[in-house]
């Protein structure tokens, strides 16, 4: 079991000169939107909109997986609003609404080439099953640009959001939530960054996942994802022009995917925790919707992190929660060692994977090679994808637990992953 550290930080003098305790103040030592704030009541506490007014604050967002409201004040009312907050008692925590960024090295040229599918025995795989339709990866990251010729024939479409209403109108583009999600329109997934129903890349992160994940094999296109017959959908929370995403954009999309039932997301995305506090067992609102997901069976494959540390001794989130449904993932380079850059920890991530080098889709028709987490943490969503083709009754614990009992032992593994070798699906799916 890994080691939980909840990310809690006391304000103190920063705001009247002194300490409150009322209300734990969480996430102001590290990045965040400024005057947004993440207020979690209490169990039981029921607010509403009235209550932010006369707060004289905007209500953004209302969260599912926890009685939690982003809210937004002005820069002159901010001190004043915390203060009255920290002192409400219905008020459990306020949360800074963190930044966090995608896990991506800088981008050197590399040469195109796809040699990971050797190093994790893609063809042995293939040889057993080239996927399976039905099996929905979500790619929580800058969106996907489902218009690639790589991607488009395995890009999801939300039923629920197609064919004809009762007015014989066209369910995608008739303005009404036919599926009751609480989305209108959202036939392709959802942008949480621009709240609309078009989660297109604009950065070609996210799409280079996804082609990792699942571009369509055999076809005389490009090149193969791990995964040739996955479905894969994009929920936007990453502005792709910053590079940036929130909090509260991360949450709102790990809860679009509790609520869709998709059973693996990939994240390739995340940012240190403060740390302050390492025997505060209250986990915050990131946690409480990543172990929503999980509770109801899905399996969140997260990038480990590109600072070449210990993530035992210093906490990258979300990778870092101490949650069995968590399966953390550092990279290898093209030697089939623990690329430079990668994140590591004895006890916190799970497995490695190739990282370094990779090649796959991007912006427009392009193809290009990325370095980082991010590109092991989808390798091994894809892998977990195709093992789930053949079991698709087994938990997520189960696809972790295999996924990480059939690696191939590295030496310079060892000691830097739970697993102590890197992914090999073909002997996942035959052993």
């Amino acid at each position: 079991m890994r080691r939980s550290i909840a990310a809690a930080l006391f304000l103190a003098s920063s705001f009247a000169g002194q300490a409150y305790s009322e209300a734990r103040v969480i996430g102001f030592g590290q990045p965040h939107r400024a005057d947004e704030y993440i207020v979690r009541f209490k169990d039981g506490i029921v607010q509403n909109r009235a209550f932010f007014r006369q707060l004289g604050v905007t209500q953004l967002r209302a969260f599912e997986s926890s009685p939690s409201f982003l809210i937004k004040s002005t820069a002159n009312r901010s001190k004043s609003v915390l203060e009255s907050l920290k002192n409400n008692p219905d008020v459990e925590f306020i949360q800074a609404n963190n930044i966090f960024k995608i896990m991506k090295t800088p981008d050197d040229p590399k040469f195109g080439s796809q040699y990971f599918h050797k190093f994790i025995k893609s063809a042995a795989a293939w040889d057993v099953s080239t996927g399976d339709k039905s099996i929905v990866v979500a790619v929580i990251d800058t969106g996907v640009n489902y218009k690639h010729p790589d991607l488009i024939d395995n890009y999801w479409t939300n039923v629920g959001e197609s064919g004809l209403d009762a007015n014989g109108k066209d369910k995608a583009t008739n303005g009404k939530d036919d599926d009751a999600n609480g989305y209108i329109d959202d036939v392709r997934g959802w942008d949480f960054v621009n709240n609309d129903n078009d989660p297109m890349d604009d950065n070609g992160h996210g799409s280079h996942c996804a082609g990792i994940i699942g571009a369509r094999g055999d076809n005389a296109v490009g090149g193969s994802g791990v995964n040739w017959n996955v479905t894969f959908v994009g929920l936007k929370f990453i502005n792709g022009k910053t590079g940036e995403g929130d909090t509260a954009g991360a949450v709102a999309a790990i809860e679009y995917a509790t609520k869709m039932g998709f059973p693996i997301t990939s994240n390739s995305w995340g940012g240190p925790a403060d740390g302050s506090d390492p025997t505060d067992p209250t986990g915050e609102i990131l946690k409480t919707a990543i172990t929503a997901y999980t509770d109801h069976g899905g399996l969140f494959v997260a990038a480990a992190g590109n600072d070449a540390r210990n993530n035992d001794t210093r906490q990258i989130l979300p990778a870092g929660y101490d949650l069995d449904g968590i399966l953390s993932v550092a990279a290898t380079n093209i030697f089939d060692g623990l690329a430079i850059y990668s994140n590591y920890g004895p006890k916190t991530v799970d497995i490695a994977a190739p990282g370094s080098a990779i090649y796959s889709t991007v912006l427009g028709t392009k193809y290009a090679s990325m370095d980082g987490t991010s590109m092991a943490a989808p390798v091994v969503a894809g892998a977990a994808a195709l093992l789930k083709s053949i079991h698709p009754d087994w938990t997520a614990f189960e696809l972790k637990a295999q996924l990480m009992k059939t690696v191939d032992p590295i030496s310079g593994l060892k000691a830097k992953v739970v697993s102590g070798g890197r992914l090999n699906i073909g002997r996942a799916l035959t052993e």
